[in-house]
């Protein structure tokens, strides 16, 4: 079975060979230094089979980083200015954060500039027998919030409705012909990103949710099924309340799964073999501060409430491995997951089938 098979099988609940997972980590961030245990992950990781080609991109940069006393600074095309001080980028400028009125000269982004796909292309080259994932990163509401200032875009629905709309709409026809283009090279996903949790709840009411932004997701996740591509969606937070509205207009994959913002037993119970679940290793408990026999202990407890629909489960992190993770967590981590990558581990004699640890 190939990477792509074995994805697509997992996803459309058809029974995979091996557990799919997107196991990332940075070594080179992490806090604590040894290379024997360094080389002990690197060991693990050599373990898991190589079908997923790393996410490819076509966003560009309107400038190229400058770096000056620790602190790199960027535009991107939209013309959002960037900062990174080394902890992760962050957004400091926004175009159109002083009103609508700039959108009359506000130069969007071109989907058909010259040279955009070039490096994407020759990614491409590489695909073998590779599940591919494009991406449409800041699809929507983080792109409309970094375009107007995050605390603008929270009201402009109530307050300037008629502009929010327009605005939101050109965002839409943007990201459907870099969709197109996508589907035109022949990727099996495409991956969406809007933030729309906090630890709590979602950041709107659901029924403004459903007004403002439901139909323009509706047209994004319809253009890429009827494409035959996958829809994967990056949601951070507890968005409980908007997921079977996203189920329904068409979405494959929830990633992360953050345990401590969504219950993964309820999530299981609601929505197992409705949609696939990837991530659920909580990075901000267990792995920073739980022993490692836990950790372990939570993989098998996620691969078993989302993996016995006959797929329904790529592995993974709650989101991305933080600097203080002990080396020794992270063994554990890659050492659980590796026990669902040898083909054939399938328990096809449950009544629901589910997989097994070799």
């Amino acid at each position: 079975m190939t990477g792509i098979e074995n994805y697509q099988r997992a996803i459309d609940f058809k029974g995979p060979a091996y557990l799919p997972c997107t196991l990332e980590v940075n070594l080179e961030w992490l806090c604590e230094k040894d290379e024997n245990k360094h080389r002990s992950i690197r060991e693990l990781i050599s373990q898991f089979p190589d079908d997923l080609l790393p996410w490819i991109d076509a966003a560009r940069n309107a400038t190229e980083p400058l770096c000056q006393d620790g602190l790199k600074r960027w535009s991107d095309e939209w013309g959002t200015g960037w900062t990174d001080d080394g902890h992760g980028a962050k957004t400091e400028s926004y175009p159109l954060s002083q009103g609508y009125e700039g959108l009359e000269t506000y130069a969007f982004p071109d989907p058909y500039l010259p040279g955009r796909f070039v490096a994407a292309d020759d990614q491409l080259k590489n695909r073998r027998e590779r599940y591919l994932r494009s991406v449409v990163w800041f699809t929507l509401f983080e792109r409309l919030w970094m375009l107007r200032g995050f605390e603008n875009m929270l009201m402009d629905p109530y307050v300037y409705e008629r502009d929010f709309c327009r605005l939101r709409d050109r965002i839409v026809d943007y990201n459907l012909a870099i969709i197109d283009h996508w589907l035109n090279r022949g990727v099996h996903a495409v991956f969406f990103s809007d933030d729309w949790g906090s630890q709590r709840g979602l950041l709107m009411n659901p029924d403004d949710w459903r007004r403002f932004y439901k139909p323009a997701y509706q047209a994004l996740f319809d253009r890429v099924r009827n494409g035959n591509a996958h829809v994967w969606m990056h949601l951070c937070g507890n968005i409980t309340a908007i997921l079977p509205d996203l189920i329904d207009i068409g979405l494959n994959v929830l990633n992360p799964v953050q345990p401590q913002a969504m219950n993964v037993k309820w999530l299981s119970r609601q929505f197992g073999g409705k949609v696939c679940f990837n991530g659920g290793v909580d990075v901000q408990g267990t792995l920073v501060n739980g022993t490692p026999e836990e950790v372990k202990r939570e993989v098998h407890e996620l691969v078993e409430l989302f993996g016995k629909f006959n797929g329904g489960y790529i592995g993974g992190t709650s989101h991305s491995i933080m600097p203080e993770t002990p080396l020794a967590n992270v063994i554990a981590l890659y050492s659980a997951f590796a026990e669902y990558q040898t083909p054939g581990r399938h328990d096809r004699s449950a009544p629901t089938a589910s997989l097994r640890r070799g």
